[in-house]
């Protein structure tokens, strides 16, 4: 029986589109491409997911992959990425609605310390029951061992959850761990018919 129902953040909660972000600062295709690559697409953007770098380290690294007519573009969108991600309000009404349903609700993330600047836009934060993401703990999704310490921060038993998330890779990385989980695609009507179809109250 599902008692709690877990989401992940971007592209569940948050909107999570790097071109979109980026085009905040430049509408130039070939510098969207160059800078997307740079910035949220090298090695140093999961180390700060996993808390392993620092954002200057990821910084730098970033401008080092580019010229420096770059180089205030990254800076640009290194400062304020976190306040270019829309909420997805068919979601974030559900964990509400969950929550009054009296399921447990909980927040499993990669995200790095801006998260900390992310969660005052990120409203329905409040009527959840907690929240684990990647930087605190030294880990990111899918490995097992972040699924672990989540489950077992908030005393969780892991067949009596349901995971959402946007990646295959962590739903598979959920399911090996006993966590039910759902690839969320964006169909909201196709994700209620699920939760129905597993016995929560919708």
């Amino acid at each position: 029986m599902i008692k709690n129902i877990v989401f992940d953040m971007g592209n569940v909660l948050l909107e999570w589109n790097p071109d979109k972000i980026i085009g905040r600062f430049t509408d130039d295709a070939e510098r969207i491409q160059k800078l997307k690559e740079a910035v949220f697409e090298q090695e140093y953007w999961s180390k700060l997911d996993a808390g392993t770098a620092t954002e200057e380290e990821a910084r730098e690294h970033a401008k080092s992959l580019l010229p420096e007519e770059y180089h205030e573009d990254i800076d640009e969108i290194m400062d304020n990425w976190q306040y270019c991600m829309p909420i997805i309000s068919d979601t974030s009404n559900l964990v509400k609605y969950l929550h009054a349903k009296g399921y447990g609700v909980y927040l499993l993330s990669n995200a790095n310390r801006k998260f900390v600047e992310v969660k005052r836009d990120l409203h329905c934060l409040r009527f959840m029951d907690g929240y684990l993401v990647s930087y605190e703990v030294g880990c990111v999704k899918p490995n097992p061992e972040i699924y672990q310490k989540f489950f077992e921060k908030f005393d969780l038993n892991p067949e009596e959850c349901l995971f959402i998330d946007d990646l295959q890779a962590n739903c598979d990385g959920s399911e090996k761990m006993g966590m039910k989980a759902y690839c969320y695609d964006g169909d909201y009507e196709k994700l209620l018919a699920y939760l129905k179809e597993n016995g929560i109250e919708i």
